[in-house]
């Protein structure tokens, strides 16, 4: 086979791959980032981010109506959070709420209280949505109750 006809046949190739591809996406858009990542290139920095939501977070108690005692539940959320550069919130969104809005409403509230945050390292704003400016994380809130009425939360 001359040069001439194998630069053609590659070229026919070429056509027939880029036809097929027409209408796909060859950008993939990174996914949230789990708060409890242990990724070596950020994963220190989360566990700071982590720490310092869970220095504003609070375990409160639930009245179902004026007369009936205050009750601690356990419920489960997870929130979905936008980080800056600069370490500002851009946006917070609760994507699976727990079975008491005053859960949810505490755990977002524990978001804003922390912030601001550490400027966020190159590594985890690499990870951001072309053309957006901020990062996403993903965040679980937990609360339990234990043995003999104690309280536990917890967060990844």
């Amino acid at each position: 086979m001359s040069v001439t006809t194998s630069h053609l046949l590659m070229a026919v190739i070429l056509l027939a791959l880029t036809a097929s591809l027409e209408g796909c996406s060859t950008t993939s858009v990174a996914d949230p980032v789990p708060l409890h990542s242990t990724d070596p290139r950020y994963g220190e920095y989360l566990d700071r981010v982590r720490q310092m939501i869970k220095a504003k977070w609070g375990y409160p108690c639930v009245r179902n109506d004026v007369m009936a005692p205050c009750e601690y539940k356990s419920a489960k959320l997870t929130i979905q959070f936008g980080l800056r550069e600069d370490g500002q919130v851009d946006y917070i969104t609760v994507i699976k709420k727990s079975e008491w809005e005053i859960y949810d409403k505490y755990a977002v509230n524990a978001i804003r209280l922390a912030a601001p945050f550490p400027p966020v390292p190159s590594a985890l704003m690499a990870l951001a949505r072309p053309g957006s400016a901020s990062v996403r994380i993903l965040a679980a809130f937990d609360y339990k109750l234990g043995r003999l009425s104690q309280r536990r939360s917890s967060m990844s």
